[in-house]
């Protein structure tokens, strides 16, 4: 059986109301911002507007909402997407609910994830995607957590939240960072054996190889997309070839930005100030070169000392990143936020996934201070007169690429 592409809607939650100065008078968006620019009176109900686009893009079609988790930082206003997907669980019906996910490594003890995750797979009857993440470098900061050992403490907690959802309890866990005498969460997952797991990853093959081993989804975590993108799919199809596996699209994934208007002209003029508010504000000291970085730096995020060299090979400390974006030009090359109509971004999503055919689109609508109604416009438009054509495509395109999809049952991707 051959699935199409799903489509997700992806919310970060930024935070609209910085004054048209920013830029020019702060040095960074992330960690350090002083949060006395939070305005309390324009923000009431903020979040409430949020999780109900998110409500939206369930009822009209979505395969499901993703959630993230950041700290400190004006980019993302989720320190606990739990809380947010305890909301959707209640307001939605249908479409799955993807945390990607818990940094792991901030929470002092994974058990309280793995009950957090059950709770919220039992509230929405079994449509949870359980995201996991190491945290990158501005975790590093916020929370004083040690960018080298992280990794390991990373691997060690999935495992544990993993025993835990199958393995009857109470047992014992002699882990190296999280011993535990007793291992018995109440209550269980609803899905068997548990939620689909996400890890999310650049292009370490390390980390490739432990989402194959586990049989895990790999969510690429990247803002530019093209070649890029197919060169991480064809490693990710390399690793999963080192373990027996075949390559099936929906165990991997992908983040891009999705502006749709009637017109390529109104999806640039009703976009244009959220796009620019994004780029310049919330990637500001993250996706910029330009600003205070503390989300990159020396060991941060950690890079393994087998894969450090390569890192020094192939990176250009002079490339310009998200945020360096200067004109509608410059947005196009990046292929990471697409604006136009329904059939510029047909078109362009099409094209991608003959050349990278990855069978999860996280796509995120809302950009900075972009107007509501707007953005429900452009999810609209998405959902009507792009997704169809889209779903339909991609099944040809994933029956031509792999053709032996069509004999075998493909399970619903995750153990």
């Amino acid at each position: 059986m051959i699935k199409p592409v799903d489509l997700y809607c992806w919310h970060f939650m930024s935070y609209p109301h910085l004054a048209p100065d920013f830029d020019q008078t702060n040095d960074t968006g992330w960690v350090t911002v002083p949060n006395s620019l939070w305005d309390k009176q324009k923000s009431r109900g903020l979040l409430r507007e949020y999780i109900d686009q998110l409500v939206y893009a369930s009822e009209i079609g979505f395969d499901g909402m993703v959630l993230n988790e950041h700290h400190q930082n004006i980019y993302g206003l989720m320190p606990s997407p739990n809380i947010i997907a305890a909301a959707l669980a209640h307001a939605t019906k249908k479409g799955r609910i993807v945390v990607l996910g818990n940094l792991l490594p901030l929470h002092a003890n994974p058990l309280r994830v793995a009950e957090e995750y059950a709770m919220l797979d039992n509230m929405c009857d079994g449509r949870l995607v359980a995201g996991f993440a190491p945290g990158s470098g501005p975790e590093t900061f916020n929370y004083d957590v040690p960018s080298a050992p992280s990794r390991e403490q990373f691997w060690e907690a999935v495992d544990l939240i993993r025993r835990a959802w199958t393995q009857p309890g109470p047992f014992a866990y002699e882990g190296k960072h999280y011993p535990l005498r007793y291992v018995n969460p109440w209550p269980q997952p609803t899905q068997d054996p548990h939620p689909p797991i996400w890890i999310p990853s650049g292009r370490s093959k390390g980390t490739l190889r432990e989402i194959a081993k586990h049989g895990y989804c790999y969510f690429l975590s990247s803002r530019s997309h093209g070649s890029a993108t197919a060169k991480s799919q064809r490693l990710f199809e390399q690793v999963l070839g080192e373990y027996g596996q075949r390559y099936e699209p929906h165990r991997m994934g992908i983040l891009m930005s999705v502006v749709v208007g009637e017109t390529d002209k109104e999806a640039q003029e009703m976009g244009k100030e959220g796009i620019w508010y994004f780029l310049k504000n919330c990637l500001k000291g993250h996706q910029r070169r330009e600003g205070r970085q503390l989300t990159y730096g020396p060991g941060v995020p950690y890079i393994p000392s087998s894969e450090w060299g390569d890192f020094l090979r192939t990176t250009d400390p002079t490339t310009p990143l998200l945020g360096d974006t200067e004109d509608w030009d410059d947005l196009q090359r990046s292929a990471s936020i697409l604006v136009g109509s329904p059939e510029t971004i047909y078109q362009r999503l099409r094209s991608l996934l003959e050349l990278a055919p990855v069978g999860n689109l996280l796509l995120q609508f809302h950009l900075g201070n972009m107007d509501n109604a707007f953005a429900r416009k452009s999810m609209h438009l998405f959902a009507t007169q792009v997704a169809p054509r889209l779903r339909e495509d991609s099944i040809r395109i994933f029956g031509e690429k792999y053709p032996y999809l069509a004999d075998a049952k493909v399970a619903e991707v995750v153990k």
